[in-house]
């Protein structure tokens, strides 16, 4: 098994995006506590999203109250204000966080589409961490309540190896339940392998990696937490079926390298 002292060497770097979805306080948490075990530098990015400013700029966008449910008026540079007063509000609440844990902390604001941000950025990191997204506040205020962490696990992948391990950390420093989602027999015994001589327990599942809606709708069902994935997984290289993870799983999604 890996262990975190190696694992420093290649992921030393821990990228958070967020954006107009906002960040629940365990989603910000969750990444520090992950960076705190690594001894790792987080690198926060705010992204104005390019297609919600192109979006305003048309002439009949209309933004409702929220509590008087009148329509005004809204535009390119009202909302860019708007996200970067979020985006302020974010750094702030995440800073205090990684100062009291002692995490190193970068932030910065750049304009782009989600995934292609991620794209394009995860070579300088080695875990990269996706807030869950909610449609409702409400739920978004109840993600404290997830306490099962899954993983999607491959056998003789170091990256899987890595992902394995902090989902392992993770569930035994919140006393959550893991959940292994193996794309063959080998995988969920290599995994049960790891995982026994930690002295811990797991729930498994084996997956068709061919299948993806299939996945995604299992995974729904379980409704985790968090969501540890290798970032060449086949529902990462799926940009569809990713983007559907994102959207839909209403859980934080780790890429590990």
């Amino acid at each position: 098994m890996i262990s975190v002292e190696t694992m420093n060497t290649r992921l030393n770097n821990i990228l958070i995006v967020f954006d107009a979805t906002g960040c629940s306080p365990v989603s910000m948490q969750t990444v520090i506590q992950i960076a705190s075990g690594l001894q790792a530098d987080i690198q926060a990015v705010y992204i104005e999203d390019i297609n919600l400013l192109n979006a305003v700029s048309l002439p009949f966008v209309r933004e409702i109250a929220l509590y008087t449910a009148e329509p005004r008026s809204i535009n390119t540079v009202l909302m860019r204000q708007k996200l970067r007063d979020e985006a302020e509000e974010i750094k702030k609440k995440i800073a205090e966080i990684a100062f009291a844990q002692s995490v190193s902390l970068s932030f910065e604001l750049m304009r782009g589409q989600k995934i292609q941000v991620i794209r394009s950025r995860d070579s300088e990191a080695g875990v990269v961490l996706i807030p869950a997204v909610y449609s409702l506040s409400g739920r978004k205020a109840l993600h404290h309540l997830k306490h099962v962490a899954v993983v999607v696990y491959a056998v003789h992948s170091t990256s899987a190896d890595n992902a394995l391990t902090i989902a392992m950390a993770h569930t035994t420093k919140n006393n959550h339940r893991l959940v292994v989602v193996a794309d063959s027999q080998d995988s969920q015994q290599g995994a049960k392998k790891i995982i026994e001589l930690q002295g811990l327990q797991a729930t498994y599942q084996l997956a068709d990696m061919s299948r993806l809606d299939e996945i995604v709708a299992s995974l729904i069902k379980l409704s985790p937490g968090l969501l540890v994935l290798t970032e060449d997984s086949p529902l990462v290289d799926n940009e569809k079926i990713f983007q559907q993870l994102i959207n839909s799983l209403e859980s934080d999604i780790l890429l590990v390298r």
